[in-house]
């Protein structure tokens, strides 16, 4: 498995400074954080249908959303 950071295979994320993980965490939580707001956009705009007062999507859709997600 290679490094979260720099991505050698003889490397650790904890090899590196504070600084860089401190980094690289912040950064990690940002695209993660905007990744989840594309994919609930996506599957919020997906077609579904009302059963009494529930709300059903397809899962293959909702998987799909995830998937095809760049």
């Amino acid at each position: 498995m290679s490094c979260e950071i720099c991505g050698r295979n003889s490397c650790t994320k904890s090899f590196h400074s504070v600084e860089a993980q401190q980094d690289f965490d912040g950064l990690a939580d940002s695209i993660k954080d905007r990744a989840k707001e594309i994919i609930a956009y996506r599957i919020d705009r997906l077609q579904g249908h009302y059963h009494g007062d529930n709300y059903y999507i397809k899962l293959d859709d909702i998987m799909r959303t995830i998937n095809d997600y760049d």
